[in-house]
């Protein structure tokens, strides 16, 4: 289960630190489209969505650290 969320966390940090715009937001269809399909096939569970909860907010930290990174690396090049 673990492994899941850093698949999702690097997933938003590659996406984050690569992409320019509303490109850096697709990571979240990820654990989106999973979580539906878990939906469709258990139906509405309380921990299927905490954890497609947890997962969106992993995401999103990793593309949030992402931007981050890269616009210190844009930073810098701009001052070297």
């Amino acid at each position: 289960m673990i492994l899941g969320f850093i698949l999702f966390f690097l997933a938003g940090l590659g996406f984050g630190y690569s992409l320019d715009g509303r490109g850096k937001w697709i990571p979240l269809i990820f654990p989106i489209l999973l979580g539906i399909g878990a939906l469709v096939q258990w139906g509405l569970d309380g921990a299927i969505f905490l954890k497609l909860i947890i997962a969106l907010i992993v995401t999103v930290a990793g593309i949030l650290l992402g931007t981050v990174i890269d616009a210190r690396g844009r930073q810098a090049e701009g001052t070297a």
